[in-house]
C-alpha cells in the first residue's frame, strides 16, 4: 500500500525519530553495555541512523534488519527497539504502511510483554503515526491517548508532548477543533524545555487552532511566532505549512496584497526545498554508484589476475572471456544510456508535476478569490438595502407619510426588485460553488407561498397594464414539508420574467394537485401569460447563464430562468417550456412534498396584537457601526414599544452589557477591525451566560450558518428582512 505523506503528519514521525531517540539516551542508550557484542550493535545502529538522517532509507531497511536480527539473537532490547522504530519509519516514507504498521505491532507485542513502559510508549507513538498517515485517525487518537496515563507516569516531556501534539492534530484533521483545543493546550505546557524546532511545530498547530475556531487575530500572532522558530531551525516543512495557513487567514480578511506576499513564499520557499531534495537524492545516488563502481573494480582486478596465472594453458578459455567481456560492456554501455534517459524522464516529470500544482494552487486562489469577492458583495449589496427597504416600510407604516403613499410604495417595489436581483446572482454564484447544494425541510403553507410570489412579482414588474390571476387546486393539502424559500424565488423568478415581456396580457399561476397519498404529494405549477412569446431556435439558450432573449428592452439580468431551471432539478423535476412568437408563453414544473402530521411552525408564533404586546418595556442592545442601519432597527423595536440602546462597536457593547441587564442583543458581524460580533460575542459570554445575542446582518446566509454554528451566539437574522418575520424572531427569542 503506498500513501503519499502529508507535510502536517510527516512532522509527526520525524519527531519521533529525529528528537525521540535523543530522548531515549535517558534510559535506553545510557545502560551499561554487557558485552563486546552488544558495542557492536551500537555501532551498527549508528550507521542505520545515519542512513535514515540521509534520507538513504533502502540501506536504513537493509541494515536495520540486520541490526534487528542479531538484538534479537543477544537479548538487546534497546537495540532491537530502536531498529524497530528505524526500519518502521524509513517504510513510511517510502510509503509503505501496511509493512511499517507490521514491524510496530509486533515491536508493541513484544514491549507489552517484556511489561517495558518506555517502550510501550514509543512503539503505541509510532503505530499511532501509521493511522494518521494513513488518515486513520481515531485510530491514531485511540493508540496515542491508550499511552497517556503511561507516559505521565514516565514524565519524561518529550514523550508527554508528542502524544498531546498528535492527539491535536489528529482532532484537527477530523475538523473537531473543540476537542483537539485541550490537547494542544497541554501540548504547549511541555515544549518549553525542548528544542526550537517542537516550539516551530507547537506555534503552527496552535495557529491552526485558532483558524478553525475562527480567531484569526490569534492564529497570525502563533504563525508570527512560529515563523521565526522554523527559520531560526531551520524546519522548512512546518515554515511552508504555516506560509499556507497565514495567506488563507489574510485572504478571509481580505487582505488579498498580504496573502499573495505569503503565497510567494510559499512557492519559493517549496521550489527551494524541491531543488534541495533532488540534489540530496542526487548525491546519495552518485555515492552508491562509486561503492558499486569499487566492487566491481574489485572483482575485475581478481579476475584478471587469475587469468595471469592460467595464460599459458588456457588461451581458448582467455579469448572466451575477451569476447564475453566486450558483450558485458555493450550491454552495460546500452543500459547505461538507457537509464540516463530514464533519469531524464523521471526529472521532466517532477518539474511538469511541479507546474502543473502551481497552476492548479493559482486556479485555486483565483476561485478563493472569486468567492471572496461574491461574499463581500453580499455583504455591501444587502447593508444599503436594508436601509432603503426598512425606511420604506416605516413611512409606509407612518400616517403622517400617506399623502405620499403612492410615491413611497414605488420606492418599496423599486427596493424589493433590487433585492430579487440580489438574490439571483448570489444563488448563482453559491449553486456554481457548492457541489452538492441542498434542501431545507421547512413547513410549507403552499397557498401562502403562492399569494407571497404573486404579489411580489406584481410589486416588482415595472409593467402595471397586466392583469394577474391565481387559482390553486382545494385537494392541495395544507402543509407539506420542503425548502419554502426556493419554491418562491422560483415562482417569483418564473412570474416576474413573464411580467417582462407582457404588455395589456394576463398572467397566471395555476397550481394543481398530481397525486397524493399517506407520505407524500406531487404538485403541478404552471405560470401561462399571453406575451411576445419565444422562438423555437432560442428555447433552449434561455437556460444559460449568459443567454438573453435579445426580443425585447426590459431583458434584465437573464439570470432568473437559469436559477429556476437549477433549482428545479435540485428537486429530481424537470422544467417545461411551451412558447411561441406572439402566441404567449407557459412554463411548468412539478415538485414533489412529504406531508407533514405537525402543526405549522407559523401557527406556533403566529403574532398578534396581544402577543406583541409581551414586548413592550423589553430591554434591546443593538449593536451596529453603521449609523442608518442603526436607527432603522431602532425605529422598528421603538414601534414595538422597546426600550433600545445602541452601541457603536464591540468595545462598547461589553461595557453596556457589564452595566445593564438586557432582554436581548442584536449584534452586526462584520465591524470595524480588532473586535468583529463572533468576537465581542464570546467575550459577552464571559460573564453572561443568559442574555440571547442574535446576529443582525447582512452576510450571505450559508457563510453565518457555517460560523454561527459554533459561536457564543443563539441564532441569526438576515437583512433585509420582512417586519412579520423579525417579529415572530423577536417574541420566540425573548422570554
Amino acid at each position: 500500500m503506498k500513501t503519499k505523506l502529508p507535510s502536517c503528519i510527516a512532522f509527526l514521525f520525524i519527531c519521533c525519530n529525529i528528537y525521540l531517540f535523543p530522548a531515549q539516551n535517558v534510559s535506553l542508550l545510557n545502560t551499561p553495555y554487557t558485552t563486546a557484542s552488544e558495542q557492536g550493535l551500537d555501532s551498527l545502529l549508528k550507521v542505520v541512523r545515519n542512513h535514515y538522517y540521509n534520507k538513504d532509507y533502502k540501506n536504513a531497511i537493509e541494515k536495520g534488519n540486520l541490526l534487528l536480527q542479531l538484538s534479537e539473537k543477544i537479548g538487546s532490547s534497546r537495540n532491537e527497539i530502536a531498529a524497530s522504530s528505524l526500519i518502521g519509519n524509513s517504510l513510511l516514507h517510502r510509503g509503505d504502511t501496511i509493512a511499517s504498521q507490521k514491524i510496530f505491532e509486533k515491536s508493541l507485542l513484544k514491549a507489552q510483554k517484556a511489561n517495558d513502559l518506555e517502550k510501550i510508549i514509543i512503539a503505541s507513538i509510532d503505530l499511532g503515526n501509521v493511522y494518521a498517515i494513513s488518515k486513520q485517525y481515531k485510530k491514531a487518537i485511540k493508540s496515542y491517548t491508550k499511552v497517556l496515563p503511561l507516559a505521565q507516569e514516565f514524565n519524561q516531556p518529550i514523550y508527554l508532548f508528542l502524544l498531546n501534539y498528535n492527539v491535536g492534530e489528529s482532532y484537527l484533521e477530523l475538523n473537531l477543533p473543540n476537542q483537539a483545543s485541550v490537547f494542544i493546550s497541554n501540548s504547549n505546557t511541555y515544549v518549553s524545555d525542548l528544542a526550537t524546532a517542537y516550539k516551530a511545530s507547537q506555534k503552527s498547530l496552535s495557529g491552526k487552532l485558532s483558524y478553525a475556531l475562527g480567531d484569526y487575530k490569534k492564529a497570525t500572532e502563533d504563525f508570527d511566532e512560529g515563523i521565526v522558530y522554523a527559520k531560526e531551525s531551520d524546519f522548512k516543512e512546518i515554515l511552508l505549512e504555516i506560509y499556507e495557513y497565514y495567506a488563507l487567514i489574510e485572504e478571509k480578511k481580505g487582505n488579498y496584497q498580504k496573502a499573495n506576499e505569503l503565497l510567494k513564499r510559499y512557492n519559493d520557499l517549496n521550489e527551494e526545498k524541491y531543488k534541495l531534495d533532488k540534489i540530496a537524492a542526487a548525491e546519495n545516488a552518485v555515492a552508491k554508484f562509486n561503492v558499486e563502481q569499487m566492487k566491481q573494480e574489485l572483482i575485475n582486478t581478481q579476475y584478471e589476475n587469475e587469468i595471469a596465472k592460467e595464460r599459458a594453458t588456457r588461451n581458448t578459455i582467455l579469448i572466451s572471456s575477451s569476447v564475453a567481456l566486450v558483450f558485458l560492456s555493450i550491454l552495460s554501455l546500452f543500459l547505461f544510456r538507457n537509464q540516463r534517459k530514464r533519469n531524464k524522464l523521471l526529472i521532466d516529470l517532477k518539474n511538469n508535476n511541479y507546474l502543473l500544482a502551481s497552476a492548479k494552487e493559482k486556479s485555486d486562489q483565483l476561485r478563493m478569490s472569486k468567492d471572496a469577492l461574491f461574499s463581500r458583495i453580499s455583504h455591501e449589496l444587502r447593508t444599503p438595502m436594508y436601509g432603503i427597504i426598512g425606511i420604506s416600510n416605516l413611512m409606509v407604516s407612518n400616517e403622517t407619510e400617506a399623502v405620499n403613499s403612492d410615491n413611497i410604495r414605488s420606492l418599496k417595489y423599486s427596493a424589493d426588485y433590487l433585492l430579487s436581483l440580489i438574490n439571483n446572482v448570489l444563488e448563482m454564484n453559491k449553486t456554481n460553488k457548492l457541489k452538492n447544494p441542498r434542501l431545507k425541510k421547512d413547513i410549507i403553507n403552499v397557498r401562502q407561498a403562492c399569494t407571497y410570489a404573486m404579489d411580489s412579482a406584481r410589486n416588482i414588474s415595472q409593467n402595471s397594464t397586466n392583469v394577474y390571476q391565481l387559482c390553486i387546486d382545494d385537494g392541495i393539502p395544507e402543509k407539506v414539508i420542503g425548502d419554502s424559500s426556493r419554491l418562491s424565488q422560483v415562482l417569483i423568478n418564473l412570474l416576474g420574467n413573464a411580467g417582462k415581456f407582457t404588455e395589456y396580457g394576463e398572467i397566471s399561476l395555476e397550481v394543481k394537485l398530481q397525486s397524493l397519498n399517506d407520505l407524500k404529494c406531487c404538485i403541478l405549477f404552471q405560470v401561462k401569460d399571453n406575451g411576445i412569446g419565444i422562438a423555437k431556435d432560442r428555447q433552449e439558450a434561455i437556460f444559460e447563464e449568459t443567454a438573453f432573449v435579445g426580443q425585447h428592452e426590459n431583458e434584465g439580468t437573464g439570470l432568473g430562468l437559469p436559477i429556476s431551471k437549477r433549482i428545479i432539478e435540485l428537486h429530481n423535476s424537470k422544467l417545461e417550456l411551451i412558447s411561441d412568437l406572439g402566441k404567449g408563453t407557459e412554463v411548468r414544473f412539478i415538485f414533489c412534498y412529504e406531508l407533514s402530521k405537525e402543526k405549522l411552525i407559523e401557527n406556533k408564533f403566529l403574532k398578534t396584537n396581544e402577543d406583541l404586546k409581551r414586548l413592550k418595556g423589553k430591554k434591546i442592545l443593538v449593536v451596529e457601526d453603521n449609523k442608518i442601519n442603526q436607527l432603522i432597527t431602532r425605529k422598528m423595536l421603538e414601534n414595538l414599544k422597546i426600550e433600545v440602546d445602541t452601541a457603536n462597536d464591540g468595545k462598547t457593547a461589553i461595557t453596556k452589557a457589564q452595566a445593564i441587564n438586557y432582554d436581548l442583543i442584536l449584534m452586526d458581524i462584520n465591524m470595524p477591525p480588532g473586535m468583529d460580533g463572533f468576537e465581542t460575542a464570546k467575550r459577552i459570554r464571559a460573564f453572561d451566560k443568559i442574555t440571547p445575542i442574535v446576529a443582525l446582518t447582512a452576510a450571505e446566509q450559508i457563510e453565518v450558518k457555517k460560523r454561527i454554528k459554533d459561536s457564543a451566539m443563539n441564532d441569526y437574522i438576515i437583512k433585509p428582512f420582512k417586519m412579520e418575520h423579525f417579529e415572530i424572531s423577536l417574541l420566540k427569542l425573548i422570554k
